[in-house]
């Protein structure tokens, strides 16, 4: 009939990506416990059944979207041990470079300060839990090859793993919230300074590695990053 409207058919994958998208768009601007299934259908403009389709639930959008924020970072960081010639120091320092400079160049993680939204706790959890295993799989066989060649010294590769991971993540999150409640730019660029130089301290008398081993180069560019985040940063009550 003349004049009537035509139906927007994609494909399987780009349809779900796209929800996914706008899902976390949401969880941007209002947070994921205050999204619902009617505002991403409503976004999309689909059925609620379009939405069951790909996700049986809410939480199983959330489970999915956490792997997806990750998935790609964590294929980056193997490929980045991979691709070293050298003791298991030299491919942990590669593994960890790799992950400053995904982060610095990809929006989803470089500006995932809406993460710690009050709103937002539950997602952030369920993100960390995800990257925790994710982690473990790239850095447990790097520090049991550090006990082999000798140039990482530990009294236990799965319990020094279990410690590196607290430093990553937990030791990470508690540094994020101490810095959001900074006065301004450059008290927030201070605390994230100080607070990872103190991380890498410690990431080196656990795995047995001489001070300095771990540096971080505050450059322009990273204190611009640092700034962007700041920007971005909902300020924590």
């Amino acid at each position: 009939m003349a004049g009537a409207a035509t139906r927007v058919t994609k494909a399987p994958e780009v349809r779900r990506e796209e929800l996914l998208d706008l899902a976390l768009e949401l969880c941007r601007t209002q947070g994921y416990e205050a999204m619902s299934v009617e505002q991403v259908t409503k976004a999309a403009g689909v059925a609620k059944g379009t939405f069951y389709h790909y996700f049986s639930s809410k939480a199983d959008l959330q489970t999915q979207l956490v792997r997806r924020f990750g998935a790609a970072l964590f294929d980056h960081l193997t490929a980045a041990s991979r691709h070293v010639q050298g003791t298991a120091t030299e491919r942990l320092r590669a593994i960890m470079d790799a992950a400053a400079t995904y982060k610095s160049h990809h929006a989803d993680v470089s500006q995932a300060a809406f993460l710690y939204t009050n709103e937002n706790f539950a997602l952030r959890h369920r993100l960390f839990e995800e990257w925790r295993e994710q982690a473990r799989l790239v850095l447990l066989p790097v520090i049991t090859d550090g006990v082999a060649d000798g140039s990482m010294h530990v009294a236990s590769a799965e319990g020094a793993t279990d410690i590196v991971l607290l430093l990553w993540l937990d030791a990470a999150d508690q540094l994020w919230l101490r810095a959001g409640r900074s006065a301004d730019a450059e008290a927030f660029i201070q605390v994230m300074v100080d607070g990872s130089a103190s991380i890498l301290q410690a990431q080196e008398r656990v795995l047995g590695l001489p001070e300095g081993t771990f540096t971080m180069p505050i450059g322009p560019e990273v204190r611009q990053l640092l700034r962007k985040l700041h920007t971005t940063l909902d300020r924590l009550q």
